[in-house]
């Protein structure tokens, strides 16, 4: 058995994300991610190849869109993202989200830290910027690698 005592946080699209349980401590069955979504925050509308997504939202509510529908997560509500259908969220209030999102198999958490920025316990989240090209085409690529296609850019307001 492998224990992480201490998890790796990363800034990924402007979401504070913790790898909790890496797929290379867990023989690649999933990845356990915390995430913290600040207001205004969100992912891209993006699809998994290899991956099914889970989100458990701790504190918080976010806006939800999987597939064709959009919906209001709220506190002690989960969704599931199968793989190969599109997902995304956003946070159009003014309180941060907190979630726990399981991928599984495993293998997302190598994603996040490739193409993320490392971060420290103590260092706080930097202002949001839209990425230059140069940081797009990078994210793109290993996107691909990792078998997401981005379909659209940072979520918002709709």
């Amino acid at each position: 058995m492998i224990h992480n005592s201490r998890p790796r946080r990363f800034i990924f699209s402007g979401v504070d994300m913790r790898i909790l349980s890496s797929s290379t401590e867990n023989g690649g069955q999933f990845s356990l991610i915390q995430g913290i979504v600040p207001p205004g925050g969100g992912g891209v509308l993006h699809v998994h190849a290899f991956e099914d997504e889970t989100m458990h939202l701790l504190e918080g509510e976010l806006d939800v869109t999987i597939g064709g529908e959009t919906f209001v997560l709220r506190a002690g509500e989960t969704y599931f993202a199968p793989r190969n259908v599109p997902h995304g969220l956003y946070n159009r209030t003014d309180r941060p989200a907190r979630g726990l999102v399981v991928t599984t198999p495993g293998g997302f958490d190598r994603f996040i830290a490739q193409a993320g920025i490392p971060m420290s316990d103590t260092d706080s989240i930097p202002a949001g910027k839209p990425p230059t090209d140069v940081e797009m085409g990078h994210l793109l690529m290993l996107a691909e690698e990792f078998g997401i296609t981005i379909l659209e850019g940072p979520a918002g307001p709709n």
